[in-house]
């Protein structure tokens, strides 16, 4: 695979079924049926049953990232749902169209596509290419394997196995406290640019002082720790 010649993936195995405007509107529009799985329960559905799909993949590019199948499946239970999947490479359609006009792909690497969103930056950094250097006609082929779940949760493992490193560049990536777990989760979803030590500090704020937002993408991987195990069928 050469990816400086735009052969970023090769499309195999099955997608999961995609998240649409049918499915937001039964999360949206219907009040919460835990038994009948309308409302929340419906999104939740969707979550689970995304990670029991892609069981297999999880632990096989968790274990080639060398990262837990946790981490992988955690983050992938929280990105999946919510906004519709056919929309995402629409925005990165509009947003080349506005980068024409700035002379530049600032604003289009910043679109996060996939079931478990990335940005196409983020995407290109994981692969080694600088993202300004990035063709419109290259986002579209990594906009075109990032809706494939196999090249989407590999790329992902990549990447957490990066942020893990960013943080801890001594760390036994393969098991991970509970500190590490929170701040990877915090990376992933606000990037490496504010200091470790903010992290670190919010961790022991109280739970209603609003820094804590800074970790609650990572405090919501130990919430659900569990549930995650036991979807993937570990102890």
């Amino acid at each position: 695979m050469n990816e400086m010649d735009g052969k970023f993936c090769n499309p195999q195995g099955r997608n999961f079924q995609r998240w649409d405007m049918i499915d937001v509107s039964i999360w949206k529009l219907h009040s919460d049926d835990a038994e009948n799985y309308w409302g929340q329960p419906y999104l939740y559905l969707y979550k689970d049953s995304f990670i029991k799909f892609h069981k297999t993949l999880i632990f096989t590019y968790a274990q080639q990232a060398k990262i837990p199948a946790l981490l992988l499946a955690s983050v992938a239970w929280q990105e999946a749902g919510g906004k519709p999947d056919d929309l995402k490479p629409q925005v990165l359609l509009f947003r080349q169209l506005i980068d024409y006009f700035h002379k530049n792909n600032d604003y289009s690497n910043k679109v996060s596509i996939g079931v478990v969103a990335m940005q196409i930056r983020v995407v290109a950094e994981t692969l080694g290419i600088d993202p300004r250097t990035l063709s419109t006609t290259q986002q579209l082929q990594i906009s075109q394997c990032l809706q494939t779940d196999s090249f989407n949760l590999k790329i992902v493992a990549m990447h957490l196995y990066n942020l893990i490193k960013h943080d801890y560049p001594n760390a036994d990536t393969l098991n991970l406290t509970d500190e590490q777990l929170i701040l990877v989760g915090a990376r992933y979803n606000r990037g490496v640019e504010r200091k470790k030590d903010d992290f670190i500090q919010a961790i022991s704020l109280d739970a209603k002082d609003p820094r804590r937002n800074y970790i609650s993408y990572g405090l919501a991987i130990l919430k659900r720790r569990e549930h995650i195990k036991k979807l993937l069928g570990i102890s």
